[in-house]
């Protein structure tokens, strides 16, 4: 009897405790910077997700970032060719508090049409800035639209702000400072790793178990130049990478919580919703800090 009781324990806090994790990157394709040229950046970052035998990823994609958008349709076929998935990240980015639901969604809808032919099985979108608006009306306006246009909401369940980290090295590039790339390299796995610990002890704490989570990265310069030491960094700690597909069979990917704080990712929204309370990775402005004094962009 106690061989069993403690064989339904061990599986019990193994089911916990999983520690799976799929990885996403929003905004692509990323325009040429002084890091990268804008295909290069693209080629690299498949090029490591191979390499490091990353499972598959989705990409959600803005298609009209060029006038030409048919390169930009050519450049996110380089991921569909190496497995990947593309979602719907609106055509040009906009947020939804600030335009409203009819340009949002016109927005959104002509991103759908220039992305079908690179869809595979369920389509998925997710709200720039995960903005899904602070009006509960105009968030269950866009809720309507995405299930009678046959679209899941790409949420997330690990917010990490990456992206400041490469605004931060290329204004520091543009200005002419040198930057150790590897003292930038390990702020970066420091922060991330970080708000992975965070995200999955609050999930314990407010689901009861540790969801396959969905990572919300960007296809940016300092993210593609660390994803890889951040893959191998986390499958050090435990972590194992799992396809972005199965990610989402997690039950907590089809939440839809009541309340409007949908900024922080699906399970600090559902922590709100059960304790009122506001739970988010709050390390920012001390990661911003020392980024900047790192860079010499301190004032």
């Amino acid at each position: 009897m106690k061989l069993i009781i403690l064989t339904a324990t061990l599986i019990a806090s193994a089911e916990i405790q999983a520690k799976e994790m799929a990885l996403s990157f929003d905004d692509s394709p990323m325009a040429t910077t002084k890091h990268f040229e804008t295909n290069e950046r693209t080629d690299k970052l498949i090029q490591k997700l191979k390499e490091l035998n990353a499972p598959s990823v989705m990409i959600f994609a803005n298609p009209c970032k060029r006038n030409e958008s048919s390169t930009v349709i050519d450049q996110l076929k380089k991921y569909r060719a190496a497995g990947h998935f593309i979602g719907n990240h609106t055509c040009s980015h906009p947020r939804l508090d600030d335009v409203g639901f009819n340009e949002y969604s016109q927005n959104a809808a002509q991103a759908d049409k220039l992305l079908a032919p690179l869809f595979a099985g369920q389509k998925f979108f997710r709200f720039p800035y995960l903005n899904e608006s602070k009006d509960e009306k105009l968030r269950d306006q866009m809720r309507d639209w995405l299930q009678a246009n046959h679209y899941r909401n790409g949420l997330v369940s690990i917010d990490t702000d990456d992206y400041l980290f490469s605004f931060k090295i290329n204004e520091a590039k543009k200005k002419g400072h040198k930057i150790d790339y590897q003292k930038v390299e390990t702020l970066f796995l420091e922060h991330v790793i970080g708000a992975v610990k965070f995200y999955d002890e609050l999930a314990v704490k407010t689901i009861g178990y540790s969801p396959k989570h969905v990572l919300l990265l960007h296809e940016m310069d300092a993210t593609v130049l660390y994803i890889d030491s951040l893959i191998k960094a986390l499958r050090t700690d435990g972590w194992k990478m799992i396809s972005i597909e199965k990610a989402y069979q997690d039950k907590v990917y089809l939440e839809q919580p009541k309340n409007i704080d949908a900024s922080n990712g699906i399970i600090a929204q559902i922590s709100k919703e059960k304790t009122g309370a506001i739970n988010n990775y709050n390390s920012l402005d001390k990661m911003t800090y020392e980024l900047d004094k790192l860079l010499g962009l301190a004032k």
